[in-house]
């Protein structure tokens, strides 16, 4: 989830007290249906009975491309689950997508699932569960993990296994993976196969769209996950159109690229996501003075700019976080060709923000909004898989790779694994932007100030 302000419940809707207090799970019949008793494509029929509802509820599903599959507008991202009751809560607001992977939480999500897995009826749920593979990987390899992910998710199969963050074409052809993949479906294990794709981490890496783009050719993929968002579309839209001609499933991630307002930050008291942070790098062994000397730094860095989106969002009436995602949410689905926006919700209150997005539509001020922000801000955000930097960079800093980990951190709330996943750059970071000329700069097509964002998230995914 990319905002922690704010909320879009009342009264009225069950929070993670009540639903605790009531069990959890509304399976009725062995149907899903929603808290008013409404079957969740019943819902989807008939939108307006359900936007009366009492309580935030999943109101639109569409086909997932040849699975057949129909699937919430909206599904969970599973990569920072708190606990299993998550997902019961999510399943009983009508998400029945689960997106997860084996090194999320280094199993820990995918066995959180496996917790709620009594309390879901299977059938009326979709599990993907993703692994990456190198050249080398074996199939017996393949197959052993893939058990290890089953045995967590306590479940017989999963609906599709995704090779996972591909940024070599040739992985597409992955003999082993397939191999692995038909002896899985031949077994009952597995349904579906799924490819995802961040773009290159360097140079010699493959967008993108040329990733997803030879997939869709391929044949053998059933379903993709690649990013897309209003400020990062022209790969993503050359894909869709790939995944719609070969009837390809499709889920968006990281479709939230800005942010409107900062958590005011309390150094003697500190709250929410900036205790959250401090407490977890005090468990890696960091000082409490540390973490709040790095988290004043990096407030420091936003404030000019977080001020002067202030009124720009106040004059098209949106003024919160929250209210940008859900808008951010509602341009990704304006596409009927992207079946399923995929967000990170960790916790209860999140799920109550964002399904409420559900089966809505981006108002003409809303577009005029984005259009405008894309205008004023578009300079200050490095597009997930874009390269175009690397060719000048004389240290071959992975630009675009570090923004994804300071996405994770920023927006996601994964900043144990985003840092971990930095330190492993081996030196090949952030710190060679601090005296660079920055020919980066002029090679961007953005017009992104490079170097500011470089060091920016060096304050934030530096482990000392």
């Amino acid at each position: 989830m990319d905002a922690h302000s704010g909320s879009m419940h009342d009264a009225k809707t069950p929070t993670r007290r009540t639903f605790l207090k009531f069990g959890g799970s509304l399976v009725a019949g062995g149907a899903l249906t929603t808290l008013s008793g409404r079957s969740l494509a019943e819902s989807a029929d008939d939108a307006d009975t359900a936007t009366k509802a009492e309580t935030p509820i999943i109101t639109t599903t569409r086909t997932l491309g040849r699975t057949g599959f129909r699937v919430s507008d909206i599904s969970l991202g599973c990569g920072q689950i708190q606990e299993s009751n998550v997902i019961r809560y999510a399943y009983d607001h009508g998400i029945n997508y689960f997106d997860v992977a084996e090194t999320y939480g280094n199993g820990d999500s995918e066995t959180k699932i496996g917790e709620a897995m009594p309390h879901l009826d299977r059938s009326r749920i979709f599990i993907s569960t993703k692994m990456a593979v190198e050249p080398d990987t074996e199939k017996d390899t393949i197959l052993e993990r893939y058990g290890k992910c089953l045995e967590r998710l306590k479940t017989d199969y999963a609906d599709a296994l995704y090779i996972h963050a591909v940024e070599d074409v040739t992985l597409i052809g992955h003999e082993a993976f397939h191999a692995a993949a038909s002896q899985l479906k031949a077994d009952g294990k597995l349904k579906h196969v799924g490819i995802s794709s961040h773009g290159p981490r360097d140079e010699g890496g493959d967008s993108m769209e040329k990733v997803l783009g030879a997939a869709a050719e391929d044949g053998r993929f059933d379903l993709m996950l690649l990013s897309y968002n209003f400020l990062n579309r022209e790969e993503a839209e050359k894909v869709l159109a790939a995944c719609k001609e070969h009837n390809v499933g499709t889920t968006a991630m990281k479709t939230m690229p800005g942010y409107l307002v900062l958590d005011p930050f309390d150094p003697e008291n500190p709250t929410g996501d900036y205790l959250e942070y401090i407490e977890r790098m005090e468990e890696a062994g960091v000082p409490r003075e540390t973490s709040i000397e790095r988290i004043i730094a990096w407030l420091d860095r936003q404030k000019e700019s977080a001020e002067a989106v202030k009124p720009f969002a106040e004059k098209h009436g949106a003024t919160t976080n929250d209210e940008l995602q859900a808008r951010c949410i509602q341009w990704v689905l304006q596409n009927p060709d992207m079946h399923t926006v995929c967000v990170s919700m960790p916790d209860f209150e999140e799920l109550d923000k964002v399904i409420p997005v559900s089966g809505t539509e981006l108002s003409q001020a809303g577009r005029l909004f984005l259009e405008e922000y894309t205008n004023a801000y578009g300079a200050s955000y490095c597009r997930h898989g874009c390269s175009t930097c690397l060719k000048l960079c004389p240290s071959n800093v992975p630009v675009s790779t570090i923004m994804r980990y300071s996405y994770y951190f920023a927006r996601q709330g994964r900043e144990k694994m985003a840092m971990a996943k930095y330190a492993k750059l081996d030196g090949c970071d952030a710190r060679h932007c601090a005296d660079c000329e920055a020919p980066c700069v002029s090679a961007c097509p953005h017009g992104v100030i490079v170097p500011w964002q470089m060091m920016r998230a060096h304050s934030m995914l530096k482990l000392a």
